[in-house]
């Protein structure tokens, strides 16, 4: 399962659907498709997203992990998040709100 997240700020942003949903919860919503947040939601649940993913960022990888290889769990959950975070940027500037299906 994929799911889509859209702001009318920036482009769509794609990510498989468990991804998404760690970090739907991450910003204290309903880990679930589809859903929106209004433009002055955004800020807020881009601070809790970003606060998230400090915490879980002391999280070590394993010195095993292969980084170059298909393991998806070598890659960290902040890195996945960096083009919502950037989407999620673009929709606080230009005051509009985020979707995802």
């Amino acid at each position: 399962m994929l799911i889509t997240f859209k702001s009318t700020a920036s482009a769509p942003v794609q990510m498989f659907g468990h991804v998404a949903l760690q970090l739907l919860e991450l910003m204290g919503r309903q880990p679930k498709a589809p859903g929106a947040l209004y433009a002055e939601d955004v800020a807020t649940a881009l601070a809790q997203l970003q606060q998230g993913l400090a915490l879980q960022s002391t999280e070590q990888i394993p010195a095993s992990a292969d980084l170059q290889g298909d393991n998806p769990a070598a890659i960290p959950l902040r890195n996945r998040a960096l083009p919502l975070i950037q989407l999620m940027q673009a929709a606080v500037r230009e005051q509009k709100g985020v979707s995802w299906e």
